[in-house]
Order: C-alpha cells, then structure tokens, then sequence
C-alpha cells in the first residue's frame, strides 16, 4: 500500500514537473535559468558606496533582442569600473549580462568602455531589462511590463538614481504592422512608467525598425515606426535621440539577418557614445 501511494505521489510530481518543463522549455534550454539563478557570480560588497560615487554613469537599457545579449562572441570589459546591477545585487559587468535574456554579447559593455576612456564618467552600472521578440506592447500592458517593474522596484529599494534610460526596440512592431499612432501611445506609456516612479533621466530612443523578413517594407525598414520614434523625441519633455540602428545593416554587421555580429556591435557601441557624449 505504502509503494503504490509513493508511486502515485512520484508519477503526479514527475507530471507537474513535466508541465512546467514544456511550458519553460525555451527558457530552460538556453540556460537562461541557470544564468538567472545560478551564476555564481561573485556579489560586490561596497555596492552602496559604488552607486554613490561621483561620475557614476547608472543606465538602464530596455528593449528586445538588440538591447539585451543576442549578438555575436563574447566581449570582455578593458575597465573594472563597469558593474552590472540585478535584483538588488552588484556584479562586475560579464557578458551574457544579468536581467536580460540571451546567451552571446550585448552592446552595453562595449559603450561603457568608451565612456569611461573619454572620461565622461568614472564608473559605468548598467541596468539591463531587455526580452528578445518582444513589441512595445508587452512593455506597456503585456508581460514585459512585469519584469519593468519588478526591476524597478530593486532599484527604488536601493534608492538608486538613474541616470540615462536607453531604449532599443521596433523590430517586432515592423513585422506586427504596428502603426505610427499606436506605437507612439504605448511607447509613451512605457516613458511614463518611469516618470511616474521618479526616474526624470533623459530617455534614449533609437531609430530601430530593420527586418529583412517578414514584411513587405523597402529594405526592410517600416516608416510609420520611424516616424513614431522620431515624433516622440520631438515632443516628448527630456526625450534624446538615439542612433539610427536601421542605417547599420550591411551583412558583415548582422547575424541572422537581424543581430548584430562583432564588428557591428562595435559600430553600434560608436554611435551610442556619440549620442551620449
């Protein structure tokens, strides 16, 4: 009687577990839990003092896979004085960056390191909050929206002040057929979740819509959300213009059609710190 109810108890455990697996099964078969959870990355002790130092650059990047870790090789930071802040904890800065999704390199790094040459900033922390595939729908009413103010609220607990919020996204609304009207409203509800939890830094949209897939848009760029990032940056209070991503499309810059490789990271990390600077 005792194995036949161990075994019930096994086979409903090994059900739920499958259950869950298959729901999270993108999730865990790109080692994103384990490099959520498991990082085993060492935590920075004086993250207080860090965050209060002078010409501390504090950025918070959001946007889809272009904002978070989907391009190519693995870039290693030339300065220690870049962290990467997640879930109320400081690391250095080690691609794949904590908070976004993907397994390759991010552009943030590499713009950190240009900043603290210049000696624009001393340090660099960077904020990462960037979901690949995803529209600007999900970060205004959807899914993504939740992981926004989770992230925000780790900081508010921390009392951090940001400093530059840069904004990386179009791709999906180009193949989705977003218009110009819609993309503005719910970007502008997105700026306005910052606003609304006392983060007044300049927020940085890039000029971002290039897919060679799934449209019918010359060359692969969509004007009405051009258009809309372009409007917004005229008429929004404390809203800067970020690069124009879509100019950045020849092949030897871009893998898989749409991620970047090495040599357009770097492009892309020259045209961030020239709109920073």
């Amino acid at each position: 009687m005792k194995k036949t109810i161990i075994y019930i108890v096994l086979i409903i455990f090994g059900a739920i577990v499958g259950i869950l697996a298959n729901r999270n099964k993108e999730y865990l078969i790109n080692a994103q839990y384990i490099r959520d959870h498991w990082h085993l990355r060492k935590k920075i002790s004086n993250k207080k003092e860090i965050i209060e130092s002078d010409k501390v650059m504090v950025c918070f990047t959001i946007g889809q896979s272009n904002a978070a870790d989907y391009g190519k090789g693995i870039y290693t930071c030339k300065n220690k004085e870049i962290y990467n802040y997640y879930k109320g904890e400081l690391y250095k800065a080690k691609e794949p960056l904590l908070g976004s999704d993907g397994d390759g390199s991010s552009v943030w790094t590499r713009v950190a390191d240009r900043l603290i040459d210049s000696g624009l900033f001393k340090k660099v922390i960077i904020i990462p909050c960037a979901i690949g595939s995803t529209s600007v729908l999900s970060w205004s009413e959807g899914d993504s929206k939740k992981k926004l103010l989770s992230t925000l609220d780790y900081i508010a607990k921390d009392s951090i002040r940001i400093t530059h919020v840069f904004w990386l996204q179009g791709e999906t609304d180009n193949v989705d057929q977003t218009t110009t009207g819609q993309y503005k409203k719910r970007l502008n509800d997105v700026i306005d979740i910052f606003r609304t939890h006392n983060i007044l830094a300049p927020f940085y949209v890039s000029i971002t819509s290039y897919v060679p897939f799934g449209n019918d848009n010359p060359f692969g760029i969509n004007l009405n959300i051009t258009n809309a990032q372009h409007q917004i940056i005229a008429e929004s209070k404390n809203v800067k213009e970020g690069p124009n991503t879509d100019s950045i499309n020849l092949g030897y810059y871009r893998i898989q059609d749409v991620h970047y490789s090495e040599k357009g990271l770097d492009l892309l990390a020259d045209k961030w710190f020239q709109k920073i600077k």
